[in-house]
């Protein structure tokens, strides 16, 4: 599926000054700068701070009764999160900007695991308090050299890595010039370390399978419903090779012919009802026939039964669900026949 580039936040004012205040001051302080440096930089966080409790409030007004978040990220001037509003639907995302809610697009919150696993660990709002960051800067600017730090920004969400919710705050040294992320506990300012992670196994090649996934879409689907049980879906493709699901929350998956289901790249495109359709729509058994209706229909050669593969899918515009055939032994542009969800003819493109 194609993809397009993340949109990345403009960067804080904060920043910007620390990206020329490290080229300026790096190889050599006086006493005298480094105080005003210190200083400064103690003035930042109480203006951070000060920000993430007007975004709290915020939050409040807006979600009332104490929401759950799966990720929340801000920094001096901007914040932004990612908010549970019901057990059946993706997070929403909302981006506060100084006093005022702006909008999202071209811009994306993705939490560091996969998204039911960020929501099974989703964080009330209540649990967001700045007194623990504020004992985390104080430990951290205790230590010689790190006085004048900058915190460029924080995010939180729940971290595969440590097992539990987190803080990792992106710091810029203005002694060394380097930039490195740290973690801490959001309820206590403690830090919080992560052990390096084992080298993975080398890979084994699963035996294959099956020889037409075309017939195995049911087993497909048991499979990805042992991973991710409630997202409704998006669309499904299947041919003969790989059956792709697009979920609604715009995650993707992969099943190949060894019936190994893989987590795919976020579909970022445009083509996709993101109210999503349930598999209980459809009438998975009359795929089967589909293929032979199909070129019946459009009065094709009997070998393009063989070549039949499917999608299965809602306009953009989250209309009617259809399951469409297309037949890849014709050029393009190739034959294609529309069924509804219970296999009833639609209407075909010859």
């Amino acid at each position: 599926m194609p993809t397009r580039p993340r949109a990345v936040a403009p960067l804080p004012l904060a920043a910007a000054i620390l990206a020329l205040a490290i080229a300026a001051f790096a190889a050599a302080q006086t006493p005298d700068v480094a105080a005003i440096q210190a200083r400064e930089a103690r003035n930042a966080d109480t203006r951070t701070l000060a920000a993430l409790e007007r975004f709290r409030q915020a939050l409040a007004v807006r979600y009332p009764g104490d929401p759950r978040l799966t990720m929340l990220e801000f920094g001096e001037s901007e914040a932004t999160a990612l908010v549970l509003t019901s057990p059946a639907s993706p997070p929403e995302f909302v981006i506060w900007r100084g006093d005022r809610w702006i909008g999202t697009e071209n811009r994306k919150l993705e939490p560091w695991a996969r998204p039911d696993v960020a929501a099974a660990n989703a964080f009330p709002l209540s649990s967001v308090r700045a007194p623990p960051f504020r004992a985390w800067q104080d430990a951290w600017r205790r230590v010689p050299g790190q006085a004048t730090d900058f915190f460029m920004k924080y995010a939180m969400g729940y971290d595969p890595a440590a097992g539990r919710v987190v803080v990792r705050a992106t710091v810029g040294s203005m002694t060394t010039g380097r930039i490195a992320e740290q973690r801490f506990d959001p309820s206590s300012g403690a830090p919080v370390a992560v052990a390096a992670a084992a080298p993975p196994p080398a890979p084994k090649w699963a035996p294959r399978r099956s020889d037409d996934l075309r017939r195995d879409v049911g087993i497909a689907i048991t499979a990805l419903r042992r991973e991710v049980p409630a997202t409704r879906m998006g669309a499904v493709r299947v041919t003969a090779r790989e059956i792709a699901f697009t979920l609604a929350d715009r995650s993707t998956w992969r099943f190949d012919a060894t019936h190994t289901l893989t987590p795919g790249p976020r579909y970022d495109g445009s083509f996709l009802c993101e109210q999503g359709w349930a598999e209980s729509d459809v009438d998975w058994g009359t795929l089967e026939v589909l293929p032979r209706n199909g070129v019946l229909a459009a009065g094709l050669g009997d070998d393009a039964e063989q070549h039949a593969r499917f999608v299965i899918d809602r306009p953009r515009d989250c209309g009617g669900l259809a399951i469409e055939v297309f037949y890849d032994n014709y050029r393009a542009p190739q034959p294609w026949v529309r069924f509804d969800p219970r296999g009833r003819l639609l209407r075909s493109s010859q």
